[in-house]
């Protein structure tokens, strides 16, 4: 087993791991759906026999929480989504900015926690002050229950080659924290009161890095967001041009949008109903 581990390709340590557990797919079915993941017998089939491989987000996200059912070292699966098929091409396209979209899923994954949270993000805003050896950034989110006893978010961060920092702000508090320091990725768990479906609630939460970046976003999800973003120089780390970015998934190159005017050392972004992907503001120094 140890040798398939190292060697792959994917479906057949996938395979190999599910023999090695005496798992029938029936009950591997079983075992993720207890984890609040649809995945029919029909599709695990496939993917353990190389008929078809994982690419959406929820499918990447399965792969993610069968690493943990099948008790397999964390990215084992992932890892191996990154080879390219025998005749075809990779899973994800290499060099895509930002770290792998599986190591996010699989940090997310490892709060146990049920695919859909039962949660709509309503909007987003951030105040980002920007300086020569770093940034911090306050995040205040409108948040949305869609059934009952909802009590929490995670939230997750990548930085330019370092930790990044989560602290819980008002009217929340910090859960769980787990990282990925190969991919500079921190997930934090905050927690408040439990909602009732259909009931509303505004939290905050803070974040800081101690290294430069030259640009700043978020991923929106669902359609429907909010998003009003404040990009502000320290002097001394004061920009030439800003520009408005977008990329649809984690595999796009940042596009450029439109230019942003940088006024009294701030740049300023702010959209209603904004389409699902990566929205942000990048700079040149």
């Amino acid at each position: 087993m140890d040798d398939v581990l190292t060697t792959g390709p994917f479906h057949t340590v996938l395979r190999s791991a599910i023999a090695a557990r005496g798992l029938g797919l029936e009950r591997l079915r079983d075992r993720l759906a207890a984890r609040g993941l649809s995945i029919s017998i029909s599709t695990l089939s496939n993917w353990q026999r190389g008929v078809s491989r994982p690419r959406r987000p929820d499918s990447l996200h399965a792969v993610a929480v069968l690493e943990a059912v099948l008790d397999l070292p964390g990215g084992t699966l992932g890892r191996l989504l990154d080879e390219p098929v025998r005749g075809g091409r990779s899973a994800r396209p290499p060099g895509a900015e930002g770290a792998p979209l599986w190591q996010a899923l699989r940090l997310r994954a490892l709060f146990d926690e049920p695919a859909d949270d039962g949660l709509d993000v309503l909007a987003v805003q951030e105040d980002v002050t920007v300086t020569r050896f770093g940034s911090t950034a306050t995040v205040r989110l409108v948040v949305r229950a869609r059934r009952p006893d909802v009590d929490r978010h995670v939230v997750l961060t990548h930085g330019s080659g370092a930790l990044p920092e989560i602290r819980a702000g008002r009217d929340c508090r910090l859960g769980r924290v787990r990282t990925d320091p190969e991919a500079a990725l921190v997930a934090a768990e905050l927690l408040w009161a439990p909602l009732g479906p259909g009931e509303s609630f505004a939290l905050e939460y803070h974040l800081a890095a101690d290294r430069p970046e030259l640009y700043h976003g978020r991923w929106c999800r669902r359609v429907g967001q909010h998003l009003d973003l404040t990009v502000r120089f320290a002097p001394g780390a004061g920009v030439d041009q800003a520009y408005r970015v977008w990329r649809l998934d984690g595999t796009s190159p940042h596009k450029d949008v439109t230019r942003l005017r940088v006024i009294d050392g701030r740049v300023h972004l702010a959209d209603y109903d904004v389409p699902p992907g990566f929205h942000g503001i990048r700079w040149n120094p």
